[in-house]
């Protein structure tokens, strides 16, 4: 039974993965891997520790729902509180891309910009999106019988939704990116310059709710 359980949970988070959840993150990774230059060990060093602050948001969804504790499920549940937040880390992540760029612009090889523990809270906070497939975890982990179930549905979940979403992204995002800079050459250096004034513009969408990832 439980077996059948965790697959059917595998197969809706890999859904999930692959739908929704894949198209609304490109207006917020499409400019973080341009500003990296898109090659494809530079959008895994991006995407990892995304997708383990996913994962781990998660984790952390089904062990609430298990614990019963409400306080915590409301702020989740608070959609202006999560824009704040996520808006918050976007600019962050903006400025310190614009920064690094700046500072390594006269070096002959610059180190793509890296901050990973603002991607992993950014991941973190993207999952904490209550749509219906997040909802159907909590409610599997809310009348699971041990903690220790609550935290491997969270962790099959997470690695459901994570799948598709790292392939799509570091595979087909990182091709079509990486081509248009090369057919762009010219304007290379500007593009990766204004990838950061898009995030940072994406930042304060989602902070203001006009946008909803």
């Amino acid at each position: 039974m439980e077996a059948m359980t965790l697959l059917s949970l595998f197969l809706v988070a890999l859904s999930y993965g692959a739908t929704a959840c894949m198209f609304t993150c490109m207006p917020l990774l499409s400019p973080i891997m341009l500003a990296n230059d898109a090659t494809r060990s530079a959008s895994l060093r991006l995407l990892l520790p995304i997708s383990a602050g996913r994962i781990a948001g998660y984790v952390t969804l089904s062990v609430v729902a298990y614990t019963g504790a409400a306080l915590i499920k409301n702020l989740i549940g608070d959609k202006v509180l999560m824009g704040y937040l996520l808006g918050s880390v976007t600019v962050t992540l903006a400025f310190r891309l614009w920064y690094a760029l700046e500072s390594s612009c006269c070096a002959s090889s610059p180190k793509p910009p890296q901050n990973t523990f603002a991607l992993f809270t950014t991941g973190v906070l993207l999952s904490m999106s209550l749509c219906a497939p997040v909802l159907s975890l909590m409610t599997l982990s809310a009348t699971t019988h041990s903690l220790g179930w609550a935290v491997v549905y969270g962790l099959v979940f997470g690695l459901g939704a994570t799948l598709l979403w790292l392939l799509f992204f570091s595979v087909v995002m990182t091709s079509i990116l990486k081509e248009s800079l090369i057919h762009l050459q010219h304007y290379r250096n500007t593009i990766r310059r204004a990838a950061p004034l898009l995030l940072a513009s994406v930042g304060i969408a989602i902070f203001n709710g006009w946008i909803h990832l």
